[in-house]
């Protein structure tokens, strides 16, 4: 698990979950498996589950499964579902 409350530029690639602070800023290009958001992100994200908390921000454009936003949590953007029938089609081909 990777934990965030300062501020990072930058790209992160992680098979586990991400979690952004109170504190932390983070802007960029995201994906892990799960990711929740009680900061700030702005950029590219990728994930299987995303969860923003009350405080949380999320500004930028998104591909997931699951998406959950809490009361007081906030998204701006366009959001994509990310589907499972596109591994298993490339998988047969």
């Amino acid at each position: 698990m990777l934990h965030v409350d300062g501020e990072l530029i930058g790209t992160i690639h992680s098979q586990s979950i991400v979690v952004i602070g109170k504190r932390g800023v983070l802007k960029g290009e995201l994906k892990a498996d799960k990711i929740v958001v009680n900061g700030y992100f702005e950029g590219e994200l990728e994930a299987n589950s995303l969860e923003i908390l009350t405080g949380g921000i999320v500004d930028g454009n998104i591909v997931i499964q699951e998406l959950s936003v809490e009361n007081g949590g906030k998204f701006n953007g366009s959001s994509k579902i990310k589907e499972e029938t596109k591994l298993i089609e490339n998988n047969q081909e």
